[in-house]
This record gives structure tokens, C-alpha cells and sequence, in this order.
């Protein structure tokens, strides 16, 4: 079994600065012309087709050892002419930002995160808005929104953390105790007072 090596991204700019960043490494094309009139880079044949392939990248979190994520059957825009031979044969083209999420999504799977949708779809049904979510953790900027957006990863202990709240409901309300009574988070430090 084969996979993908190379990356380019056909879709938009915004794709490439938000969505894509931490999963792909990739060269964004010319969006001025839709890729069935395109001609294969190697061959210089109009042999691009849409296919389903397997899809392979490497990943580092958390300071961990990279981590392959395997996708075996991403739909991907790729020469389907039996002669062409590019120095790198698994080179393909992703064409939309469905796609790309699908790498997004399975890559926070395969590390073993909650998934942005998981973590937006918990947060509404315990009722809580991002700030409000934030305030619990006690993050700041806007950490959460990028989570939910996929353009950062959280770090495993805080995605532990999201899965006690989100599964004890005694963990929220205890949090939002301790943010009543004016007990620092770690990210406000607090006093130390001397004895």
C-alpha cells in the first residue's frame, strides 16, 4: 500500500492559514482555473482525476514522538495516466476544504483528542459559551475558539481536562465554585501569603 507524500492544496488562501497549517505541508496553486482543465506537472496530460487513495503524514504533539496518521481512502485530485512517472509517484492535489477537514479531523482521532466538532458540540449541550467554557479553564486569548476551528491542538492534559467536564457535572460546577469565591485559576496566579 501506497501513500501520499506530497501535498498541494487547491482551495483558498484562508484555507491554507486556518484549517490546514498543523496537518499539511504543501504548496497552495493558482485558484484563477478549476483543476479538470489543468494539466499533470510530469506528463503535461489533462490526466487529473478525481480518486480515492491512501493518505499518510507525519505529526508531533505534546512534545511526543511523531505519529503517522494513515487515511486509507481520501478523495484526492491525482494523474490517473499509466505512463506518467513524477520523481515523487504518490504526489497529489487536495481540491477542497472538505477534504481537508477530513485530514483535520482524522488527525485529532489518530493523536486521540476530542475533535473541534466534539469539543463545540459538548460545550453547547452543557450550555456554556466559549468564554464561559474559557473562564473555566482558566485559558486566556482565545484558546477555545481556535479548538473549535481546528487550528491548534489542545495539549493532551487540557484535553483530559475538557473530557471531565464535559463527562462529570459535578467537575463544572466545582469549577464554577471555585471562579465564584475568587479562587485563582493557574492562569490568574494569586498571592502568596506568608504566615
Amino acid at each position: 500500500m501506497t501513500y501520499v507524500k506530497t501535498v498541494f492544496i487547491l482551495y483558498s488562501e484562508d484555507l491554507w492559514k486556518t484549517v490546514v497549517p498543523h496537518t499539511i505541508r504543501g504548496v497552495a496553486q493558482d485558484m484563477g482555473e478549476r483543476w479538470e482543465n489543468w494539466r499533470c506537472n510530469v506528463c503535461r496530460k489533462k490526466s487529473l482525476r478525481r480518486v480515492k487513495q491512501p493518505f499518510e503524514y507525519e505529526v508531533s504533539h505534546d512534545g511526543r514522538p511523531p505519529v503517522k496518521i494513515r487515511i486509507p481512502d481520501l478523495e484526492v485530485i491525482a494523474c490517473t495516466n499509466p505512463d506518467c512517472h513524477p520523481e515523487h509517484p504518490d504526489d497529489t492535489i487536495i481540491e477542497n476544504e472538505a477534504t481537508a477537514w477530513r485530514i483535520t479531523v482524522e488527525t485529532y482521532r489518530q493523536l486521540g483528542l476530542l475533535t473541534p466538532d466534539e469539543i463545540r458540540r459538548e460545550r453547547e449541550r452543557l450550555g456554556l459559551s466559549q468564554q464561559e467554557l474559557q473562564e473555566l479553564l482558566g485559558l486566556g486569548g482565545n484558546s477555545l475558539s481556535r479548538w473549535e476551528n481546528g487550528r491548534v491542538y489542545q495539549a493532551r492534559s487540557t484535553d483530559t481536562l475538557l473530557r471531565i467536564i464535559f463527562n462529570v457535572p459535578a467537575a463544572a460546577e466545582y469549577l464554577r465554585r471555585d471562579r465564584e469565591r475568587g479562587i485563582a485559576s493557574p492562569a490568574e496566579p494569586r498571592a502568596i501569603r506568608r504566615a
